[in-house]
């Protein structure tokens, strides 16, 4: 019967707890996860180390008072690191995975680690459990429910934080004279509590350092300045303004990619070679030099690349060429203004029809009056909100909005649409009735909506790490270059799209800003152990496992049963 009931026991895993084993120095058998914190602001630097480097010699220290029946599980803030490293280790974390740790730009959440630690926790399959935080806490506000304790490391308090940020930065753009000279604008942040004076600042394009300016910023306070850089080059263009800040670098540098081209090549799909004098002038002041009229008959598809932009105008019917034309373009992205004359065909109108979400009806000339231009789109955004002196339409095709894009738009008519790189304007541009076109509003809205249908409009800087991005083709900030559809951005920098082809283009990916603040949050649900940290490790005593002790009992009465019924069995013979 005891050994049934020693088995039984055995299996459902007691433990033995006593008050006793508080006050000892040996502890019973744990598995601890230790979170440390990877994040940007953990590099930030004070007596001559970072927090980082006080982390990871925290670990080493618990290492040193873990001993071989301990488990220990280290989570950064890096999920590829926690994929590759964070597993349960008996006894220590190898060193050479300590000295891997590094920084990184998209850190987990809290929460998402502690429930990663639990699940690495629960495997362990031991009774005594815990979580330790090793943090600067300079972490979004939290609230900690779990079952498991966890408790703060601290880390050495800094004496006083300072530190500047370069948080933007962005390149202005050059309404009608594109020349050389490019004026790159960029703010500076000090979440500092003194003055930083004659910060240098330089400017960096195409890995060349094109310019240097020295700043002061006041304390608790930022500051945008503007800088000149001299393009060398069309095309895409792509660099970063960075400071010099000695206690945390990681911020110190913003990145930003726009596109300059001082002539941009321009096609105009006619069968007409006479444009009219409104269209001819706005072509000719954006691209600056002379534009290509090719006929839809003489254009091919090897001609695509060789263009930023297409005009149509006047091209007469849609042949399977010229639609095919058109459906590269769009699919490609490439600019395409649609400028309808005195005359559009009927196929012509279906085409636009369903381009553009309208139901294209007749020309008409009655009078319409300007009376809506869309505040929120690159375009019309800069007129949007000023009084127009020569407001009024009187040439123009009729349409009905069904699901247009509307820049521009007459008594309910619209008048300018856009859809993605492709734009329309309904008024007659061969027109000279229409006094919208001696307005000074009209030039302006010509000129961005070819600088935006182009490509040539300044994106800003606002992407940031933790982006999805899509491609055929990628080349890294690293200089490496990947081939895979979706592409997870986790460092900043500069990526290029399709690189090496003529449709290349770049984007800056920049920082999340909110780790370079001054801020203190202590997670509610968590103890902090405070300086004396190393004495009060492995603080969970629920006891020692006694499942060993039970099966050696049940073992030796087993033996001993053995060994009385052999007994007895001798006794009974004659």
């Amino acid at each position: 019967m005891l050994i049934i009931l020693l088995v039984v026991l055995a299996v459902a895993r007691p433990m033995f707890s006593s008050t006793k084993l508080k006050p000892s120095h040996k502890h019973p058998p744990t598995a601890i996860a230790i979170l440390i914190d990877t994040s940007y602001s953990m590099d930030y630097a004070e007596r001559g180390k970072s927090s980082l480097q006080y982390a990871k010699d925290i670990l080493r220290k618990i290492n040193t008072k873990a001993n071989s029946d301990d488990r220990l599980i280290p989570v950064s803030s890096d999920e590829n690191w926690n994929l590759m490293h964070s597993q349960i280790y008996a006894g220590t974390i190898p060193e050479t995975l300590i000295d891997q740790l590094k920084i990184t730009y998209n850190p987990l959440s809290l929460e998402e680690m502690i429930a990663y630690a639990e699940t690495k926790l629960s495997e362990s399959q031991m009774p005594n459990r815990e979580i330790y935080l090793v943090s600067d806490l300079r972490i979004p506000q939290s609230t900690i429910k779990t079952k498991i304790p966890v408790a703060l490391i601290p880390l050495p308090e800094t004496s006083s934080y300072e530190n500047l940020a370069c948080i933007s930065a962005n390149a202005l753009p050059q309404l009608v004279d594109k020349r050389n000279q490019q004026l790159i604008q960029f703010t500076i942040a000090n979440y500092g509590n003194i003055e930083y004076k004659d910060v240098l600042v330089k400017a960096v394009v195409n890995d060349i350092k094109l310019a240097e300016k020295f700043v002061s910023v006041p304390p608790k306070s930022t500051i945008t300045e503007t800088i000149t850089t001299e393009l060398r080059s069309d095309g895409w263009q792509s660099g970063y303004i960075e400071i010099n800040d000695e206690c945390q670098m990681m911020d110190n540098r913003c990145y930003f990619a726009f596109p300059f081209y001082s002539k941009p090549r321009i096609a105009v799909i006619s069968k007409n070679d006479n444009l009219p004098a409104i269209l001819a002038t706005v072509l000719r002041v954006y691209s600056s030099a002379t534009y290509q009229v090719i006929s839809p008959d003489a254009l091919s598809l090897s001609d695509l690349d060789q263009y930023q932009l297409f005009v149509v105008y006047e091209c007469g019917a849609i042949t399977p060429r010229l639609n095919e034309i058109f459906t590269n373009l769009r699919n490609h992205k490439t600019g395409l203004l649609f400028c309808i004359g005195n005359n559009l065909a009927a196929d012509l109108k279906s085409y636009l029809n369903n381009n553009f979400g309208l139901e294209i009806k007749d020309k008409t000339h009655k009078a319409v009056s300007i009376d809506n231009l869309n505040a929120h789109h690159y375009i019309s955004s800069l007129i949007s909100g000023k009084p127009l002196k020569n407001p009024l339409i009187v040439d123009y095709w009729q349409a009905v909005n069904k699901s247009a894009g509307v820049l521009v738009s007459a008594q309910s008519f619209p008048m300018a649409v856009i859809n993605g790189k492709q734009s329309l304007w309904l008024w007659n541009i061969a027109s000279t009735e229409n006094p919208f076109f001696i307005d000074p509003a009209f030039p302006v809205l010509a000129f961005r909506t070819l600088d935006y249908i182009a490509g040539s409009d300044f994106p800003e800087s606002e992407a940031k790490i933790g982006q999805i991005l899509t491609f055929d083709k990628l080349k890294l900030p690293t200089g490496e270059t990947i081939s895979s559809r979706r592409y997870l951005a986790n460092e900043p920098g500069v990526y290029i799209f399709e690189p090496d082809t003529p449709r290349n283009y770049a984007m800056a990916i920049n920082i999340d800003y909110s780790d370079s603040e001054d801020r203190t949050n202590f997670p509610k649900g968590i103890k902090n152990l405070g300086d004396k940290w190393e004495e009060k490790l492995f603080f969970s005593r629920l006891g020692f496992d006694l499942w060993k002790i039970l099966l050696a009992i049940a073992f030796a009465l087993m033996i001993l049963e053995i060994i009385i019924i052999k007994t007895e069995e001798a006794r009974a013979k004659p």
